[in-house]
């Protein structure tokens, strides 16, 4: 976690999360009502975690833009409202909150990000990395 929080600009992501059993599937839940799919091949890696605490779903900036009408598999869509676009030429920068955390984003800038409105965006799961908080070590 040490390593990855100030390796990139804008730094990784850290979000507090659950992973959770989910029918045949696992999830990743924020804890605000917010939970999305993990990808199947992370099942058997992750499935050890179900119900233990003290976890961040650690997730770079790039993986997180704007939602597309095709999404492959491992991205998955989720809602949030925008509380600072940032334009930065060729992509635009959002901040938004997930249960009270700032998360950061990178999105198109033509996809119409403006500070207050809410936003679909979509999460590539399959670049994320869960943390252990309590060693904080890439699980």
């Amino acid at each position: 976690r040490f390593v990855a929080g100030f390796i990139g600009s804008p730094a990784m992501n850290f979000i507090p999360a659950r992973i959770q059993g989910a029918g045949e599937g696992l999830q990743v839940n924020f804890g605000n009502g917010l939970s999305l799919p993990l990808p199947a091949e992370r099942a058997a890696r992750y499935r050890p975690l179900v119900g233990k605490e003290r976890l961040s779903l650690g997730l770079r900036p790039e993986h997180i833009t704007e939602m597309r009408p095709q999404l492959a598999p491992g991205v998955v869509p989720f809602s949030a409202q925008v509380d600072v676009s940032e334009p930065m030429g060729m992509e635009t920068l959002v901040y938004f909150k997930i249960n009270g955390g700032e998360v950061c984003g990178r999105v198109n800038p033509k996809a119409g990000a403006r500070d207050g409105a809410q936003m679909q965006f979509a999460a590539d799961l399959n670049n994320m990395h869960i943390i252990d908080e309590n060693s904080g070590l890439v699980v």
